[in-house]
């Protein structure tokens, strides 16, 4: 603060180009990483860090499956978006059990009634829009459809 800027300026995102483009893979792609040794898959990638389960410091790339199970289900409706994603109420968040055993949290989109997502359900991963950045460009990501069986 200064005498310039007397008011506190409370700044709710900082974007870093850098680190948006480092991670572009998991957010477009779904890429996670697994253990060398002995096989672990993660979700997001756990670069620079070892295994829990056997200690091993070397992981590779991993593209996770596009198509799971819903496990968990919880639907935003509380009358106002969260901030940046526009007004797409009633907002339906899930955890995915993929079908190779890694979970990843997202939302459900393109469904007609928020009662029909349910537990138990098959979706699959799509890339669609989330938001719009300061500077005006789309920001683009994962979400989940109902799969057609």
């Amino acid at each position: 603060m200064s005498d310039q800027f007397p008011e506190f300026f409370v700044r709710l995102d900082t974007f870093s180009s850098a680190v948006w483009y480092r991670t572009r893979r998991g957010r477009y792609r779904l890429e996670g990483t697994r253990c060398a040794n002995c096989d672990t898959k993660f979700f997001p990638p756990r670069t620079g860090l070892i295994c829990p389960v056997c200690y091993a410091r070397e992981m590779v790339p991993y593209e996770c499956a596009h198509t799971g199970t819903l496990v968990a289900v919880a639907q935003d409706n509380l009358g106002f978006p969260a901030w940046g994603y526009g007004d797409d109420l009633p907002r339906v968040m899930v955890i995915v059990r993929l079908d190779d055993g890694v979970h990843v949290m997202g939302d459900v989109v393109e469904f007609e009634e928020p009662e029909a997502v349910e537990p138990g359900a098959r979706v699959k991963m799509v890339l669609r829009k989330h938001r719009r950045e300061d500077t005006g460009a789309w920001v683009y990501g994962y979400r989940f459809v109902l799969a057609d069986l």
